[in-house]
């Protein structure tokens, strides 16, 4: 395994040990996010395993990864907004990217290519954590935001999520055509990638002070 592979597997293996060891003083939207750690956590061992023992590409494991982690981070933010916005529409975008996911899968592209909703679920994951922003702003109801471990969470979204939109929607182009520019993208996507589990992993920690201020 190179420097990069062994980086992604300790820093989101990192996040899973903050998690699990701060698991009881977390409330249910953290709970959610611990299941999302433990998501990538088997995705990037498991992806590991396929290629380095089977010898096999994981290209495929994205089509099934994107769903459920948009789903997840779903149930999250319909948790923290769910005073704030429409129900019918929020799991009716839900619903629809789901859909989408699942019809271009089995119609749009091969399982061997990189899928494309990820971009589509970047760009959903943007708008949610500046919505959630937004919600916080006007409510007004944080004494000390850098305190608070929803915001660091929320930080964490739209920062890893914002900045890895374009790796995600040009990587089957870079794939056939630039291999070398492939690479790059690929070194400032894992520096997001670490930014963005270093702060969840905050984020616990954070969880377990507030709760026992409370």
């Amino acid at each position: 395994m190179s420097f990069y592979q062994i980086l992604t597997l300790v820093i989101v293996f990192q996040a899973f040990l903050s998690g699990a060891f701060f698991y009881k003083y977390l409330n249910k939207m953290l709970r959610v996010v611990f299941v999302i750690v433990c998501l990538a956590v088997f995705s990037e061992f498991s992806s590991q395993i396929i290629i380095h023992i089977f010898k096999a590409t994981t290209l495929w494991v994205t089509h099934f990864y994107v769903m459920i982690e948009f789903f997840l981070w779903a149930v999250f933010y319909w948790l923290l907004m769910k005073s704030f916005i429409n129900r019918n529409l929020y799991w009716s975008v839900v619903v629809l990217f789901e859909l989408y996911c699942i019809l271009n899968t089995v119609f749009i592209q091969e399982l061997s290519e990189y899928a494309q909703t990820r971009s589509v679920e970047g760009i959903l994951l943007v708008l949610l954590p500046i919505a959630a922003f937004y919600k916080t702003m006007i409510e007004s109801k944080i004494d000390k935001l850098i305190k608070d471990p929803i915001i660091w969470i929320n930080t964490a979204v739209l920062l890893y999520f914002s900045s890895s939109i374009f790796f995600h929607s040009l990587f089957n182009v870079f794939l056939n055509n630039n291999i070398e520019f492939l690479k790059i993208s690929g070194y400032l996507f894992i520096g997001a990638n670490t930014v963005f589990y270093l702060l969840l992993s905050v984020s616990f920690y954070l969880q377990k002070l507030k709760s026992v201020r409370e």
